[in-house]
């Protein structure tokens, strides 16, 4: 889960594409909330450096962190601002959003706690508004206390460990967006649960943003450890075998890069 934050340092930042936010959802463990219903998303060509070739998220995944809004209702997310001309100017986005992001709905539930949900609702309305350094702040915040409270597993905390990852991506820190996505999928491979491909999915949306050539050759190795480990279970969803594929080319190309650069 291309766009990413730009602008001054002073913690007042207008995103250049905002991809909507993920929300959180409430679970018990590892097991997926009752109700959830998957989400479709498209891949989109991703700019890249002329000399690597842009990999493409499945065409057909679950594209984001679960909702939290009851599964019967049609409602729009609690606290979010409309996604039509109402919305602040500043909330418009650029462009599409970067394949392989949430898609334009998350939200939060009735049946989260109180104040979890407040600060999810407040998280998102200050990167509505352009507060990114803020948000990011709040959202690393909510997820340490989260994580020291229930476990780094926990469900609460692995979607505000998502959420941090999001607004990291706004910022246009992508190494950190990386790592945070990154860090969401190894625990979901680790406890197979059945969303690991899509948290695999998303961290390589993410890391298809890094321009660091040692950067993306060890993180694009930890997407194919997840993609063989996940693979070894069982068939992989549709379109991630060729995702995996791709990953791999472009990670031993740019390795056949550095070992041949002493010989030129």
């Amino acid at each position: 889960m291309a766009g990413a934050g730009s602008g001054t340092r002073n913690g007042s930042r207008r995103p250049r594409s905002a991809p909507p936010r993920p929300g959180l959802r409430r679970g018990h463990g590892d097991r997926p909330c009752p109700g959830h219903r998957d989400r479709r998303h498209r891949a989109r060509p991703l700019r890249r450096p002329a000399r690597r070739p842009a990999c493409r998220p499945p065409a057909d995944s679950d594209a984001r962190p679960v909702d939290l809004r009851p599964a019967d209702s049609d409602a729009p997310p609690a606290g979010l601002p409309p996604t039509g001309s109402d919305a602040p100017p500043e909330a418009q986005p650029a462009g599409p959003p970067p394949a392989g992001l949430p898609p334009a709905e998350s939200g939060v539930g009735a049946d989260v706690p109180d104040d979890i949900a407040d600060r999810v609702v407040r998280i998102n309305a200050l990167t509505v508004t352009g507060r990114l350094d803020e948000a990011f702040a709040e959202a690393t915040a909510l997820r340490e206390s989260l994580s020291g409270a229930a476990g780094t597993g926990h469900p609460y905390a692995l979607e505000a460990r998502a959420l941090e990852a999001y607004v990291a991506h706004l910022r246009g820190d992508h190494r950190q967006a990386t790592v945070l996505a990154l860090s969401v999928a190894r625990i979901r491979c680790g406890a197979g649960d059945e969303r690991a491909p899509t948290e695999v999915a998303r961290a390589a949306a993410a890391w298809q943003l890094l321009d660091d050539d040692r950067a993306v050759v060890v993180h694009g190795r930890e997407l194919l450890g997840m993609w063989d480990g996940l693979s070894r279970r069982g068939p992989l969803p549709a379109g991630h075998t060729e995702l995996a594929a791709q990953v791999r080319a472009l990670v031993e190309s740019l390795e056949a890069q550095r070992v041949l650069a002493p010989l030129a």
